[in-house]
């Protein structure tokens, strides 16, 4: 049976359902969250939300934004006990999760819907679409499928994760399709001018100062056609930030004329860095992620690094301009040469 079709079903059969998606929550995930949540509801069933992290203040215009339980909220509710399904949005491994790790492990039935490429097929049903552009485009399809008609609530949600997820249809083909679901959005209710205003041009004060910060520690490899922008937690300290205000600025890296690839280190605890990677073009960067341990798309990756920061990054940028100076013909190619060379 079609994994589409297999869900619903499930989603039809069963009565109590826990939803969830990863850590460090993007627009993406978020979408996908609240728009599953609001299609349950309206079919009756019951369903919770929680989520191992905060919803970041630009995505507080989310209809649903309100309903997300922290893991030891949800932990205290005994609900567990209940759970028939647990539902993993864009989320390509449980680890993502986090906390709530262990739902994956407790539920009757996991269902894991997602778009990225390395997702680890970890549910029970999994429908997993890597040519998707976003984890909300297959919730759209899902709730079509279903024969149920698409709320506000829904229309903006679903909307806000192919927005955000496409950096502003930036990186994705608009082809007829695509341009008759944002038609059937819109028309459903959802704002493009709110979405497009609050996911990109809405920032505190303190992200504002964090970015040029940032920019200031911009380093453009010419010979490669890459750039590198970092934090300290110092950085963060001195602008009174956090995390979620550095959203975005790893995409001024491909602002150069030239640059393929850019590169966001941000030293989120003591000698530990989180290290964000964008490319454009044909440059498919997502085996430089999974030579350190982590994932993410053919154009955004990322993933987690510990050491003395220039050592890390000494490290890192050996492997990325091996990368760059390979073929860019044979991905594949790529990662066993860079494993070949540090063996």
């Amino acid at each position: 049976m079609e994994a589409k079709k297999e869900i619903i079903e499930a989603f039809r059969a069963h009565k109590h359902f826990v939803i969830t998606s990863h850590q460090n929550i993007d627009g993406d995930g978020l979408g996908s969250m609240f728009a599953t949540f609001f299609f349950l509801e309206g079919e009756g069933k019951e369903a919770i939300m929680v989520q191992d992290g905060v919803v970041p203040y630009f995505y507080q215009f989310l209809p649903g934004r309100e309903k997300v339980l922290a893991p030891e909220e949800f932990y205290s509710l005994n609900f567990s006990s209940e759970v028939d399904v647990v539902i993993v949005l864009d989320c390509s491994h449980p680890d993502r999760l986090g906390r709530l790790k262990e739902l994956c492990i407790k539920a009757s039935l996991v269902v894991n819907i997602d778009h990225h490429p390395d997702n680890s097929c970890f549910g029970d049903i999994n429908w997993v679409v890597p040519g998707s552009p976003s984890s909300t485009l297959l919730v759209y399809e899902l709730i079509k499928e279903a024969g149920v008609k698409i709320s506000p609530d829904m229309a903006v949600n679903l909307l806000t994760g192919f927005v955000t997820d496409t950096g502003g249809f930036q990186f994705v083909d608009m082809d007829s399709h695509l341009l008759r679901v944002v038609e059937d959005l819109v028309t459903s209710g959802a704002s493009l001018a709110q979405i497009m205003r609050y996911a990109f041009h809405f920032r505190r004060l303190e992200s504002l100062k964090l970015m040029g910060r940032a920019l200031d520690h911009l380093f453009y490899d010419e010979d490669f056609r890459f750039s590198v922008i970092y934090l300290t937690r110092e950085d963060f300290k001195s602008c009174g930030a956090q995390e979620e205000d550095s959203e975005g600025i790893v995409d001024y890296g491909l602002y150069i004329p030239g640059a393929e690839v850019s590169l966001l280190f941000k030293e989120v605890e003591d000698r530990s860095f989180r290290v964000s990677l964008r490319s454009q073009g044909e440059r498919d960067i997502l085996p430089i992620a999974h030579h350190f341990g982590g994932g993410g798309h053919r154009k955004a990756a990322g993933f987690k690094i510990k050491g003395e920061f220039p050592k890390v990054k000494e490290e890192v940028l050996r492997v990325v301009r091996e990368f760059l100076s390979a073929l860019p013909s044979s991905t594949e190619e790529v990662k066993k040469e860079i494993v070949r060379r540090d063996t």
